[in-house]
């Protein structure tokens, strides 16, 4: 998910070095779906479980359907979710939330290919 704050930027996970996918890269939050979930129960359960950040799903705007880099037979499926508050957020997983203009994650070496591409479709 990208998460846009009321300033226009967007809060991403800086991925810890310990992590199969992507260590030390800068990438949206999210995961995968459990069980019967539905795409935005999965949303909003990643959020809670990585930020400590309760949303309702009807919060969730849906961004699109993006091809996963990491398998090619399959989608994610990206929201984004506005006016989210960086100080009411506890990190759990991965190293550091990181602030980012829109500008800046563009060009920044360190976001993901696959985060850079979601951006360009807003």
């Amino acid at each position: 998910m990208l998460l846009k704050t009321a300033n226009d930027t967007y809060l991403f996970q800086e991925r810890d070095h310990h992590t199969k996918w992507h260590p030390g890269r800068i990438a949206p939050f999210g995961g995968g779906v459990e069980g019967t979930e539905s795409l935005r129960a999965c949303a909003g359960r990643e959020l809670l479980e990585e930020l400590g950040l309760r949303v309702e799903e009807s919060s969730l705007k849906d961004i699109g359907l993006f091809p996963s880099q990491k398998d090619p037979d399959a989608s994610i499926r990206m929201y984004v979710i506005e006016g989210v508050n960086l100080a009411g957020l506890v990190l759990t997983e991965g190293k550091a939330i990181v602030e980012l203009s829109l500008e800046e994650a563009l060009n920044n070496d360190l976001v993901t290919d696959f985060t850079k591409e979601v951006l360009r479709s807003l």
